[in-house]
């Protein structure tokens, strides 16, 4: 089970983090984690892509979508500069795991991972604890053409203790 970061635990200084105020996206069976951006609540959702057999998809292992919470919710697809953006590699361990490097900060290593019931989760170190990775918070200047990340904030689980994880990372 995850457990969700209430914010407010811990005195962050500094620049903004994560508004108590954004949206928490319904969890469904294949949800993986989510980011939100300082930009504005819209939320890219990171989902399982499960074949008809049962395992992860070796092609394309996690799905992307926006919630467009600006526009009522609606979901959509990201465009090819938002897929250069929020997608990823990934690399192929066994049947059930694969190392997931984002395109845009490439420095941490997500593993997705199916359990032995067929759930799927990811997980990466949290302040140098494995956790369960729920979402991820980014802040970035919007000056020029291209932002640039200056913050990003991990949100999870502890894997043994359960208790909730939580690392800034400065760029």
């Amino acid at each position: 089970m995850i457990y969700n970061l209430d914010k407010s635990q811990y005195t962050i200084n500094g620049e903004n983090g994560l508004p108590e105020s954004y949206p928490v996206p319904e969890m469904t069976q294949d949800h993986l984690f989510y980011i939100q951006r300082n930009l504005n609540k819209n939320t890219i959702i990171y989902s399982a892509n499960i074949t008809h057999r049962g395992l992860i998809d070796e092609s394309q292992p996690i799905k992307l979508h926006w919630i467009k919470y600006t526009d009522n919710g609606k979901i959509a697809k990201l465009n090819l500069i938002q897929e250069k953006a929020f997608g990823y590699h990934s690399s192929k361990i066994n049947d059930y795991t694969y190392e997931i490097k984002m395109l845009s900060y490439d420095k941490l290593s997500l593993f997705l991972h199916m359990d032995e019931e067929g759930k799927c989760s990811v997980i990466t170190k949290i302040s140098d604890n494995n956790a369960y990775l729920s979402n991820i918070y980014v802040y970035a200047d919007e000056f020029g053409i291209f932002p640039q990340i200056k913050i990003i904030e991990l949100y999870g689980s502890d894997i043994k203790s359960k208790l909730p994880s939580y690392q800034r990372i400065t760029i």
